[in-house]
């Protein structure tokens, strides 16, 4: 196969360019020193889901994280996008350390990525750059890792482009490579929960906006029908695993607030000069940036008939109803008794707004470039990328001025963080704050009565020594949570555990001493929704054109040597 050197040293050029980018992207992050750091939010709860991972092929609990607990966050809270986070940090031993690396190699694929489908798109190397830059250095991403310390929600935009991509394909032009996004939505699926239920609305809604202006209608839609029946197929164990607890377990999901939007002049106002707290309804906006794009691809847009193709106008009309959705335009209050009130904040809407203005801007601009000024790109990049870094450099160092955490974050931050409790997925009797004290407190009770056992737990196991003095089988009520997963042993044998009122573990024992494990175990079923998921990652892989081609080179056919053999008899004749 001949090796085109153009393309290659090009590639490697656009490669290392995106490296050096991705490095001025975290330089907020790179000096931090954890002590007032402003990681805020969230942050202390995914260090623990990392450090719960280390168990996590065993057991869906880890006993050594979340206060010994037991909570079954890492199987609502997809694990496997984050899990080269975890082998980082196995690896070195520093958490911070691992979590700035993580963060780097996160932002060079995202930039990677981003670069790659718009210049699948538009096959305009400056667009694809452009958006590359902007999509990394947005508002919104980077204030969901510095600020929020949203780590599933920023992984997921790392697979936001290939959806795009992929809908791209499917609505607008060869429907036929709907695997794109299929491979786009299993990522997301398998980095936020959240993120995979707004995009399959999102796209629903593109759908029912565009069919009607596309030719191939009826191939469209079932080219969109399959991408999502084989990302379900390639999801299923993550789906089974969550819809399998949920129905078995009566759960504490998450806190919900009523859901609201800002006014659109002010809301505007506040993205133009990057606002985030101490207002919350602006913790999180769109940022200057965006804000700016926008306003340049509506003025390129209606001044340039020549760029209004479908998919720009998509990008960009998408771009903007989803802003004004994001706002209070929209009666968000009939929403707040209904499932769209999981999502929590309105502004989570942000990433899809970011994506699509910023895609249709590069776009927009790369087609307005001037052919006869080559120059001119690297020098509008150039200045692109430091007006950016400086952009979120002095948000960031007011923000951390105003607003940081005080808490200490030193190196030996994983020996703090694993006795803090989180109670999202726990019994829904963690709602009370009584129970909860039980737990938190380490209260055990034998028939009723206050006692203090001999305790201790490594990831998978909890164990418990007492001594039963009441002469007769008593009852052990534990402060550990209890779900259907639970396996109890007492003295080496099997035992029936039940949930208690405070949704604790009790346990029948017999009278002197006993000794009680406590552990958890995934469903057996899971295992045959992990080989549908393999077969079908093969099947996917199997049948996507590239492979076809690269097998039809290792072993071509009768019809094809024979196309060859007449080939090179005519070069031979001319």
């Amino acid at each position: 196969m001949k090796i085109n050197s153009n393309r290659m040293i090009k590639n490697v050029i656009i490669i290392l360019i995106l490296s050096v980018v991705s490095l001025f992207n975290v330089l907020p992050v790179l000096k931090l020193n954890f002590a007032t750091a402003y990681l805020g939010d969230d942050f202390f709860f995914h260090v623990e889901r990392v450090l719960a991972l280390s168990n996590i092929f065993q057991s869906p609990v880890n006993f050594n994280v979340f206060g010994q607990a037991a909570t079954m966050a890492n199987i609502f809270y997809p694990w496997e996008t984050v899990y080269p986070l975890y082998l980082i940090y196995a690896a070195t031993g520093d958490f911070i350390f691992s979590y700035k690396l993580f963060y780097f190699l996160l932002t060079f694929v995202t930039a990677l990525l981003a670069y790659w489908c718009i210049y699948k798109i538009s096959k305009n190397t400056f667009s694809a750059l452009c958006f590359s830059v902007l999509y990394i250095f947005s508002f919104y991403r980077i204030s969901n890792f510095f600020v929020r310390a949203a780590l599933g929600e920023v992984v997921s935009m790392t697979f936001l482009p290939l959806v795009l991509l992929g809908l791209y394909y499917v609505l607008f032009s060869d429907f036929k490579k709907w695997r794109v996004l299929t491979i786009g939505m299993t990522l997301v699926t398998y980095s936020h929960a959240l993120s995979l239920f707004m995009t399959s609305v999102l796209i629903i809604v593109a759908t029912i906006a565009t069919i009607g202006f596309t030719d191939d209608k009826i191939k469209r839609l079932i080219n969109l029908v399959k991408a999502g029946f084989w990302t379900f197929l390639l999801c299923s164990p993550y789906l089974f695993l969550v819809a399998n607890t949920s129905l078995k377990n009566d759960l504490y999901i998450n806190w919900t607030q009523p859901l609201k939007g800002m006014s659109l002049v002010p809301w505007l106002a506040n993205s133009l000069s990057n606002q985030m707290y101490p207002n919350p309804d602006v913790k999180s906006s769109l940022g200057a940036s965006v804000v700016i794009a926008l306003a340049i691809a509506l003025v390129i847009f209606v001044f340039s008939k020549r760029v209004r193709t479908p998919f720009n106008t998509f990008c960009l009309f998408g771009g903007i109803g989803i802003l004004l959705l994001s706002t209070s335009i929209f009666p968000w209050a009939l929403t707040n008794q209904t499932l769209f009130s999981r999502i929590q904040f309105v502004w989570r809407l942000n990433a899809y707004t970011s994506l699509l203005i910023l895609a249709s801007f590069s776009m927009l601009v790369g087609m307005m470039m001037p052919k006869k000024m080559p120059a001119l790109k690297p020098i509008l990049l150039v200045g692109l990328v430091v007006c950016l870094t400086i952009s979120s450099g002095s948000a960031f160092a007011t923000f951390a001025k105003n607003k940081a955490e005080k808490n200490p974050r030193d190196h030996q931050i994983t020996k703090l963080a694993r006795n803090i409790f989180y109670g999202d997925y726990s019994p829904k009797q963690v709602i009370d704050t009584k129970n909860l004290q039980q737990v938190l407190q380490k209260q055990y009770f034998l028939n009723r009565r206050p006692i203090q056992p001999t305790t201790k737990y490594t990831d998978n196991i909890y164990t418990i020594k007492l001594s039963n003095a009441t002469g007769k089988d008593a009852i052990l009520k534990a402060p550990v949570f209890w779900y259907s997963y639970q396996t109890v042993t007492v003295n080496d044998q099997l035992a029936t555990s039940k949930m208690s009122s405070a949704g604790t573990t009790i346990v029948k024992i017999p009278r002197g001493k006993a000794t009680i494990t406590i552990s958890y175990h995934y469903p057996e079923l899971l295992l045959v929704f992990i080989i549908v998921a393999v077969l079908s990652l093969v099947s996917l892989i199997m049948s996507a054109h590239y492979f076809k081609e690269v097998i039809a080179r290792a072993f071509p056919n009768k019809k094809q040597e024979l196309k060859a053999v007449t080939s090179n008899k005519d070069i031979i004749r001319s």
